[in-house]
């Protein structure tokens, strides 16, 4: 009855989960991750997450999908669901501030950190994360050979920066040395930002590089370009999708990195908009399932 109801069930005795483990201290804040372990020895595949809110809110946990993490987990994947830091949108001028417009007054959800972490920032914390999981694979059961980066709107393009730039002169330092990054996963993923001519964006995308460089470095659609080593990348989109627009963020990246000569799916969600896999019995999140699974399984299996 319930599998009718509800699609794909979940067998909770099949794997462990561990919340609150601290892996950065940087002097200002403490970053944690969730661990949840299939039983047995391992090493398993791995699936690091990555959640979303516009760079400015969201948190690990019940903002990001647990019960996807735990489905994996079941599946026989060590599933990492990691904080990575926010942006302050309460440092801006006020016109930075209106332009976020919802995002401003939701900055609440999420963890209160003492610091602000840019898009440079956050994607240098995911890093020293697959740094730490290198350390510790054999604490962890994880298998550094077959990595997954999963990440949902804002954290899409993290992951994306991770699938695309992990091996990337411009990441340089950043990431695990000894990972092999499978694939990418990127639901409704932000791919394409320029700079307009009143900079809105430059407070998040400010770094070591000029300014219109670190534009090209932070959005895939630019980077994939500058890649000579780009793994197979699954882009889940609502097609009513217009907060990461279903054309220019989607679409596009599809076009361009297939032009490219790179593997790249999209998978199109009819009539649904942004966030559509929150609910995760909902038809999009369990059709979302069903694609991304048998993705990762064929990446595993030699594609």
């Amino acid at each position: 009855m319930f599998d009718n109801l509800f699609g794909v069930p979940i067998d909770e005795t099949s794997f462990s989960a561990e919340y609150d483990i601290p892996y950065l201290d940087n002097g200002q804040d403490t970053f944690f991750f969730d661990w949840y372990c299939p039983m047995g020895a391992g090493p398993f595949p791995v699936i690091i997450t990555l959640h979303g809110g516009a760079w400015v809110l969201g948190d690990k946990g019940s903002y990001n999908i647990p019960l996807f993490n735990q489905y994996f987990a079941s599946q026989g994947f060590v599933v990492f669901d990691i904080q990575y830091g926010l942006f302050d949108v309460t440092s801006l001028p006020e016109e930075y501030v209106e332009h976020f417009g919802t995002f401003s007054s939701l900055a609440s959800f999420g963890p209160s950190y003492n610091g602000s972490y840019n898009i440079d920032n956050q994607i240098e914390n995911v890093g020293y994360f697959t740094k730490m999981l290198e350390m510790n694979s054999s604490k962890y059961r994880a298998d550094m050979e077959n990595i997954f980066v999963v990440g949902r709107s804002a954290g899409g393009n993290l992951a994306s920066l991770v699938t695309i730039g992990h091996k990337n002169a411009l990441f340089a330092g950043y990431f695990s040395s000894n990972m092999t990054v499978r694939a990418g996963i990127w639901f409704y993923p932000v791919t394409n930002i320029t700079r307009d001519e009143r900079g809105f964006f430059d407070p998040l995308v400010e770094g070591d590089l000029p300014i219109e460089e670190q534009y090209k470095k932070l959005f895939a659609a630019s980077l994939i370009s500058n890649s000579t080593i780009v793994p197979p990348i699954m882009i889940i989109h609502g097609g009513m999708d217009g907060l990461a627009d279903y054309e220019s963020q989607g679409v596009s990246f599809y076009r361009l990195a297939n032009n490219l000569g790179h593997r790249c799916l999209l998978i199109t969600i009819p009539l649904a908009g942004h966030g559509f896999d929150y609910n995760f019995y909902a038809y999009g999140a369990q059709m979302s399932t069903y694609y991304v699974e048998r993705f990762m399984s064929l990446e595993l299996n030699g594609g």
